[in-house]
Parts: structure tokens; sequence; C-alpha cells
């Protein structure tokens, strides 16, 4: 009998240890959506599209939105108006299995999925301008209209702000869009850290990007592969120890930007250098990592679409981006999931950086 009891014990114990690991027993698939935030056709959610299929299969952990397609084969994309908008958003999150990421790119100024001929009350002063005006609290208003709008809309995370350093005249993506603050780290610091606030005080997630600095190339990392190592400063990390040091960075963007001085093989996205020396070791980074758009040719000409994801993961990124902007694929969420689960089952990605980006991700959404 006493060894009966004993057996028994040993059994409860084993089954309380796995719950635990396993995350009250959500299934790897489930962990593996979590890591996945993806683009999607249509402005509006309806039973037979890809969108629908995938939120009711618990594929993915959350949407971005764009007002038009790259490609050309959409007008619209997802948004029409405010009132379509704020109704295909609150479609999204009812069919859903889980809380979602309903993200976009609204840093202001030029970088706008919101026009303002479609009704969006949304345009203002891009973040040159704002660091040319150098007022906080011009920046403050600014970027409060920004999260006002969002949050009436239903999004809850934005990426933005940049806090790439103006250094290269030439680059087409930050300088001549007019995307950084300034060249100037303390004054980025100081907008970047405005604009956050604002954001916060509605709700709204903000994403750091283009970690660890987009502002001294000139090539564009939409376009192709795009090489830092001859023009990238060490300065381009000031913003990000400054607002990780005093815990306004909430979330980092990764970009796909090639350094030879920090990686002589992967871009900063797939590059354990980067993520988990760099930002996570050496910055002291804990807050949820998301890579940029990984179908931007940079990654997608380059990488066999397995070697991209799975060394991405590996790195330490816990969310990645496909967008279906540059180039689409409805069965994309599919493709993913079974991708990183057949890593985990063949041992190219641990279960342990499963759980890390899951417990991360899950602990954010908590608060959404």
């Amino acid at each position: 009998m006493k060894k009966i009891l004993i057996l028994l014990v040993i059994m409860l114990f084993c089954v309380s240890a796995n719950a635990a690991v396993d995350y009250n027993n959500t299934n790897l698939r489930h962990k593996i959506a979590q890591m996945l935030i993806i683009g999607f056709d249509g402005t509006k959610l309806t039973k037979d599209s890809q969108l629908y299929d995938d939120l009711i299969n618990d594929r993915i952990s959350g949407v971005i939105i764009f007002s038009s397609d790259s490609l050309g084969n959409s007008k619209y994309k997802n948004v029409q108006n405010p009132k379509q908008l704020k109704k295909l958003i609150s479609d999204i999150n009812k069919t859903s299995k889980t809380k979602l990421f309903i993200s976009i790119d609204e840093e202001g100024g030029k970088i706008t999925r919101l026009p303002s001929d479609r009704g969006f009350n949304v345009k203002t002063l891009s973040h040159k301008e704002l660091g040319d005006k150098n007022e906080e609290m011009t920046t403050y208003l600014e970027a409060k209209k920004i999260a006002s709008v969002l949050k009436s809309l239903g999004f809850n995370m934005n990426f933005a702000p940049c806090v790439d350093l103006a250094l290269n005249p030439n680059s087409e993506v930050i300088y001549k869009a007019q995307r950084s603050f300034s060249d100037d780290s303390l004054k980025v610091i100081k907008h970047a850290n405005t604009y956050i606030l604002a954001h916060n005080q509605y709700g709204i997630l903000t994403v750091l990007k283009h970690f660890p600095g987009h502002g001294s190339t000139s090539s564009d990392s939409h376009k192709g592969f795009s090489d830092a190592t001859l023009n990238w400063s060490p300065k381009e990390l000031e913003p990000y120890q400054a607002l990780i040091s005093n815990g306004a960075a909430q979330n980092i963007m990764v970009s796909h930007i090639y350094n030879k001085n920090i990686d002589d093989k992967y871009p900063a996205s797939m590059s354990n250098k980067t993520v988990n020396e760099l930002l996570k070791g050496k910055l002291g980074f804990s807050g949820l990592i998301i890579t940029d758009d990984m179908q931007m040719k940079a990654i997608s000409d380059n990488y066999p679409f397995d070697e991209a994801v799975i060394s991405a993961i590996s790195a330490g990124c816990d969310l990645l981006i496909f967008g279906n902007n540059l180039s689409y694929d409805k069965n994309l969420a599919k493709k993913f999931n079974d991708v990183v689960f057949n890593a985990v089952q063949n041992g190219k990605i641990s279960p342990e950086r499963i759980d890390e980006a899951y417990l991360k991700i899950m602990k954010v959404k908590e608060r959404l």
C-alpha cells in the first residue's frame, strides 16, 4: 500500500511538472502560431477567406494592416474608410480564438497607412519635421493624434518610432523619407521617449526600429541586400541603449541589414551575434524582439524560406512578420507553422526557444 501511495505521488508530481512546462497544456503548434504576424488581402472578413481559415484554426498571433498593395493588385488592400476598417478589425478579433496583435506602420509624415483622402484624420508631421522643431510638446501632440486614432479603430501595436540616426543623406528609405528625428542620438532619444509616452497613454504598444541601425546605409532592404559594413557606426546603438535603460523600449524590431563588423554570415534578423549576443546580452533587452518583414528582398532573394525562419527564431527573434504585401502567399501561415514544428522535432530549434518566445508574447498580450 505504501509503495502504491508513493507511486501515485510521483505520477501526480510528473503531471503537474509537465503542465507547468507546457504552459497550461497548450500544444506546440499553438505556441508556434503565436510567433507569427501576417498580412492579408481584403477589406472585409468572409468565411471563405484565407485569413478566416487561419484565425479559426489558430495559426497566427496577429495581423498587419496595409492601405495599398505594393504589387498593384489591390487598390485598397485592407483600408477603405474608418467605418470599414473598424468593422474589419472588430470581426477579426471576434473570430480569433486568442488575443491578437493588431498592428500597423503609422509613423507620421509620409509613412502612413491611413490616408486622409479615405477619411482618416491622422495627418501629422514626420519624424524629421518633429526633430527640426525640437519641441517635445509638439512631438507629444502629434504622437497623441496618431495613438488616439489607432485606439479608436481597434489597433494595439504601432511599428514606430524609428530611432535610426539620419547619418546618410543619400538614404532613400530613412533620410529622404524623413523617418529620422535627427543625426544626434540625444535628440532622437528625447523625441522617441515623448512619442512612446503618448502611445502608452492610449494603450498602444510601440516598437523601436530598425535595430541595430538603418540610418547609415543608402540601400533599401525592401529591394535587396543591404550592407552597412563600411558606413555603420556604434553610435547608432545609443538610442536603443538609453531607451532600454530607462524602460521606454517595450518591443524592438530587428532589421535585415548585413554588417560584417557584427556578423560576417547573416543579416541582423537572422544573426545570433546581433540578437542574442548584442541586443539581449550586451544591451540587456528582455522585451519582445520582432523581425522586419521577412518577405523583403534582402531576405527572400538570398535565403530559402526554411533557413530564414529557423535562423531568425534561433537567433532570438520572438515574432516574425510576413506582410504578404511585397509578395503574396495565402498558405504562408500553414507553411510557417509546419517549418517551425518540423524544426523543433528535428532538433534545429530547441523547445526552450519556443517556450521563451511564447511566454514573452503571452505576457505582453495579457496587458492588451
